[in-house]
């Protein structure tokens, strides 16, 4: 079946990287419901970025993706494990003819620098396939990575919260669920966008002294805010278990935001806002922990 017919029909054939994360369970749900075939790509679902083999076949007939490069903390090399990772992604794409894709990116992609890098080169590596539609979704700081990288719940107990990241100037932030929506709308659209960079500043712009007020709140607890010098951050993330290469990254990214280095390329609009504010994805992530605490 050709990608026109699937067209036809308006049964779409669609790849979702990291279909078990936040972002791609959300988006896989949303094309099942609409009726689409979504190929997960994930290690428990049998199909891992290791294996070029399984990424050839689930790739093969497709006539759409969702693409990413997912993040590896304990990586010895990050760089190196971005490449592979782009390598193989890229060959199963080249051999699988797709015709539309949507590419999970950094907001500061445009940097090309940090925990953004991997995602800048895909775009470039992505552009040169020959894919007719192709739009890179730039996507704001996850409201997710207070939970799982930087510990919120657990440095509260300090009643302190604290990262390399300065906490007077304000941050793009986003819940997961609205990429993966936006995502799927993409994929599913009849109406492809012009535009091939796509950016997604979030439900709002906070400063991290504020989004602590707001997610201590959310879990019952008066917490503080604290800006870590760069070398006692770096050991932390260390000690934690994350490896010095990605530790790097991190602070790369941190000295980018606290130089004033611009993010977004566009200013706040309808275009680029999500509907969840922090507000409201705290008090739905954390109203469990609160009534623990």
């Amino acid at each position: 079946m050709t990608h026109g017919d699937q067209s036809e029909r308006g049964k779409r054939t669609i790849v979702v990287v990291g279909a078990t994360s936040e972002v791609g369970a959300v988006l896989s749900a949303k094309l099942r419901q609409q009726g689409h075939i979504v190929r997960g790509v994930a290690r428990s679902l049998g199909v891992a970025l290791s294996d070029q083999d399984a990424l050839n076949r689930a790739f093969r007939g497709a006539d759409s993706a969702y693409v990413m490069i997912p993040f590896d903390v304990q990586a010895p090399d990050l760089r190196r494990f971005e490449q592979e990772v782009s390598n193989r992604l890229v060959e199963a794409i080249s051999v699988s003819g797709i015709g539309r894709a949507v590419l999970l990116s950094g907001l500061n992609a445009h940097l090309r620098m940090g925990t953004s890098l991997g995602a800048a080169e895909m775009e470039d590596r992505m552009a040169v396939l020959g894919i007719h539609e192709l739009v890179y979704l730039r996507a704001g700081f996850f409201n997710e990575n207070f939970v799982k990288g930087m510990g919120f719940v657990e440095q509260s107990a300090s009643a302190v919260f604290a990262t390399p990241f300065c906490g007077d100037r304000p941050m793009p932030l986003i819940a997961a669920r609205d990429v993966g929506e936006r995502a799927a709308d993409l994929l599913m659209t009849e109406d492809w966008p012009q535009d091939r960079v796509i950016e997604l500043h979030g439900g709002g712009h906070y400063t991290l002294a504020t989004a602590t007020e707001i997610l201590g709140k959310a879990i019952g607890r008066n917490v503080a805010y604290q800006t870590l010098p760069y070398a006692d951050a770096h050991a932390g993330m260390i000690e934690i278990g994350m490896s010095p290469s990605f530790a790097d990254a991190v602070i790369e990214t941190a000295t980018s935001f606290n130089n004033g280095q611009r993010w977004a390329l566009e200013e706040p609009s309808p275009r680029n806002t999500t509907p969840t504010t922090l507000e409201q994805w705290a008090e739905d992530a954390f109203s469990a922990s609160r009534h623990v605490a």
